[in-house]
């Protein structure tokens, strides 16, 4: 079986090769018989490429930013695995009114060549050395084959090669684009970003805009104030111990906080887990569980919880930052983990213990102005001010005119 496993992964590495060394002739031919427009008359045209669910949230104000500006054009293409693996990409897609014009898959990979001679700039968000982002890795390298201008955005807070670093894949982890997009200041990034990645950074902000703009429910959704819970177990990034006791915790607030309604969210990005995971998941009483499963759940977005929230409780993950951006307090859940990650969540309310939870609860009945204080603070630290959509396009816009 590893003998076959490694054969397939050496069959797509050279596929892989020859398809990048096509991409250059094709378009060493194409550009010899098709000279350039002038930058003045030409259109521009950008490719946004989704590889997961959450690259909807990342793209969408993208999206309706360049509807301000008929010089530039955008649209979508998606990994087959994106539409496969996870059915919410699709369920997305059609509630934003988007539709993507390629599927990408390692069958197709020719068939993109000539497509990205029509295009000037491909954005995309996980595209790395690191194997589960080997599709999206190989279109940008044939992508710069094709002299078309690539650039990578940071989609997580914690971002593997950019601000976090996993423990197995270490400091080995690389960008093909030719430029990486920061959601915070490139000079406050870890030392632990290798020195090429740092090159190609350019700081914009994050781009989920529509965070910043929620509105408040103008009906009551719930009859109790609402906090919404997130989890993203990893097992490569918590133990048996941590995920014991964020259950047993979770179960002892929602029976201790009777007038409170308790929603959990599990990451959409974890398709199996562990016996004790899912016999833990599905144990809770009184607390709503978001199993994508369900149909009748289907009303509660991330964005929606958002808006709706008393409070937010995370594991650590980006759910901190976006509840910050909508201005709802939010507090992350360590349990003693001594890792050094934990420091960038600063000065957000670290959770370490039962008493830990029970006080950020109380305080978000009783003394929500001192906790939107640190969310506010916390927001300043790591994401540029100003509408990071605009930003994004004015950077790929003005290099494209300057390179063409």
């Amino acid at each position: 079986m590893k003998n076959s496993l490694s054969l397939k992964h050496f069959a797509r590495k050279v596929y892989a090769g020859f398809c990048i060394a096509t991409a250059r002739i094709i378009h060493y031919c194409h550009a010899r018989h098709n000279p350039p427009a002038s930058s003045q008359q030409q259109q521009q045209n950008f490719m946004l490429l989704i590889s997961r669910p959450q690259d909807i949230d990342l793209f969408i104000d993208i999206y309706h930013q360049s509807l301000k500006h008929p010089e530039i054009e955008v649209f979508f293409w998606a990994t087959k695995r994106a539409l496969t693996h996870f059915p919410a990409t699709k369920k997305l897609l059609d509630e934003k009114g988007i539709r993507t014009v390629f599927t990408v898959t390692h069958g197709n990979l020719i068939a993109a060549i000539f497509k990205l001679l029509k295009i000037d700039a491909l954005l995309n968000t996980v595209e790395s050395t690191v194997a589960s982002h080997k599709v999206p890795y190989i279109i940008t390298r044939i992508a710069n084959a094709c002299k078309v201008h690539t650039y990578t955005m940071q989609h997580g807070f914690e971002n593997v090669g950019l601000t976090y670093q996993d423990p197995d894949l270490g400091p080995n982890v690389h960008f093909a684009a030719q430029n990486v997009l920061t959601w915070g200041p490139v000079d406050q990034l870890p030392g632990i970003v290798a020195a090429d990645t740092r090159r190609k950074c350019i700081a914009v902000g994050c781009p989920k805009v529509h965070l910043t703009n929620l509105e408040k429910p103008q009906k009551q959704v719930s009859k109790s104030p609402i906090i919404a819970v997130f989890e993203g177990l990893h097992v490569d990034r918590f133990d048996n111990r941590y995920m014991q006791l964020f259950f047993a915790d979770l179960q002892h607030m929602a029976d201790t906080f009777t007038n409170l309604h308790f929603i959990l969210k599990p990451h959409p990005g974890i398709i199996q887990r562990s016996k004790t995971h899912s016999e833990l998941l599905h144990s809770m009483r009184n607390i709503l569980v978001l199993d994508p499963a369900r149909t009748d759940i289907t009303q509660w977005s991330t964005p929606t919880l958002l808006a709706n929230a008393l409070a937010v409780v995370t594991t650590p993950s980006t759910i901190a930052l976006d509840a910050a951006m909508a201005a709802t307090p939010v507090a992350v859940i360590r349990y003693g983990q001594d890792i050094p990650y934990y420091t960038y969540y600063e000065p957000l309310p670290i959770v370490d213990s039962s008493q830990d939870w029970h006080n950020f609860l109380e305080a978000a009945l009783t003394e929500r102005s001192q906790l939107e204080k640190s969310s506010r603070c916390f927001l300043e630290q790591v994401s540029l001010p100003g509408n990071a959509a605009e930003h994004i396009l004015a950077v790929v816009s003005r290099q494209n005119s300057y390179l063409n």
